[in-house]
Parts: structure tokens; C-alpha cells; sequence
């Protein structure tokens, strides 16, 4: 899977590429990244990316132009397999299923707004030439300062689902929000030792090593 990071603060995610199972993954050629500047595609020798919003409204806006020239230069070489994601306040509230969808594509685009949003005209266009790939996510009804914290919230949750990014695979199958359980459940309660602390102690049947008793347990989120 690669995963493109379109933002004008690009280095934002170096540390987050460079950490824990991300950078591992990378390292065993399971996952690829790669930034883009939208400035790089602005026609002005100042690379102006914002301007004044039409309406008299509050703030600076995204350009639409740099933008989508910036997306089309990703899909030009990636031809049709790839989906744009576009972390955004939405009515489409994204979770764990989307997540284990998306972890199936090849390429991901993820366009970080800034400022007060992007030019309209980036969604009307998007939504027009590529309508079954172009995706409005929101993480929840929250504003952030800057969209690339939402868009490592989206990333991280797909790509522990791609396959020996997490080595034991149990790790992600049976946890909270489980397919297999219709998205209902919650992990249940888990403990290590010592077995007491500060009065509280570990449920007696986790110490019996009645496999049956604590698979029960588990299924009832009762731990």
C-alpha cells in the first residue's frame, strides 16, 4: 500500500513516518509514503496557496486550483486504483469498518485542508470526475487547529489492519469494534501482574486457566 500526503506543512509527518510500527512496516517494503506541497503547483512566483474568501466571510481559503493540480499529479501515476480521502467536517462519521475497507486499496490520497477549508470548487470537481473514490471523512463533530492530526487519526487506524504491519494478526481481529461482532462490542477489561493493587485484584476466573470459562467472559465483555 502507498499513501500520499497532500499539505503544506508536509514535515508535520516525519516523526510520525519515522516511528514504531510505521517506520517498520516501510522497512519490510509493506507500506510507502509520500508528500506533496500543493505550493509546488501555484502559478505565482510567491506560491500563494490562500486568499481572501468571496462573502466577506472570516480567515483565508485554500485555493482550488493547486489543489486539484496537486491530487491529478498522483493520479497520473497510480491510473485508476486509488481512493481520495479528504478529512473534513461531514456528516459521514468514519469508523472501524471504513477503516478495514480502506485497508484493502493500493493507493490512498489524503488532502489536508488548512486555514478556514479549500476552495469549494476542489470538492465540486472531485466529486464530479471521480465520484465512487472521492471521500469526505470526519473523525467526529471537532474542529482541529491543522488537518493533518485528523488524517494520522485515519492512517493509523487502516494500516494496523494491512496485513504484518501488526505481526500477530489475533491483535486486531478480536478488539473493540470487531466485524466479526457487528461493530457492537468493546474489548473487555484486561490485567497483568502483580495481581493486586491498591485493593483491587484480577477476576478469579482469568487465574483458573479454564480456557472455556474465559473465552465466555470475553464474549460477554463482562472482564
Amino acid at each position: 500500500m502507498k499513501l500520499y500526503f497532500i499539505s503544506i506543512f508536509p514535515e508535520i509527518f516525519d516523526s510520525f513516518l519515522d516511528t514504531s510500527l510505521i517506520k517498520k512496516a516501510q522497512e519490510k517494503w509493506i507500506l510507502a509514503f509520500e508528500t506533496i506541497n500543493p505550493r509546488d503547483f501555484c502559478d505565482d512566483k510567491y506560491r500563494q496557496i490562500d486568499d481572501e474568501i468571496y462573502g466577506g466571510w472570516a480567515g483565508m481559503l485554500i485555493k482550488a486550483k493547486p489543489m486539484i493540480d496537486a491530487v491529478n499529479s498522483i493520479i497520473k501515476k497510480v491510473d485508476w486504483d486509488f481512493q481520495i480521502i479528504f478529512p473534513s467536517p461531514s456528516q459521514d462519521i468514519r469508523n472501524q469498518e471504513s477503516a478495514h475497507s480502506f485497508s484493502k486499496a493500493d493507493n490512498l490520497i489524503f488532502v489536508c485542508g488548512r486555514y478556514e477549508w479549500i476552495d469549494h470548487r476542489f470538492v465540486q470537481y472531485f466529486q464530479d470526475k471521480y465520484k465512487d473514490n472521492f471521500h469526505i471523512l470526519s473523525i467526529w463533530k471537532f474542529v482541529t487547529l491543522w488537518w493533518e492530526l485528523p488524517t494520522m487519526t485515519m492512517v493509523e487506524s487502516i494500516v494496523r489492519l494491512v496485513p504484518g504491519v501488526i505481526k500477530e494478526e489475533a491483535s486486531w481481529q478480536n478488539e473493540s469494534y470487531a466485524i466479526s461482532q457487528d461493530m457492537q462490542n468493546i474489548e473487555y477489561s484486561q490485567y497483568t501482574r502483580p495481581k493486586d493493587i491498591c485493593w483491587y485484584t484480577v477476576p478469579e476466573v482469568l487465574l483458573n486457566w479454564n480456557h472455556k470459562d474465559i473465552e465466555d467472559r470475553k464474549l460477554d465483555n463482562t472482564l
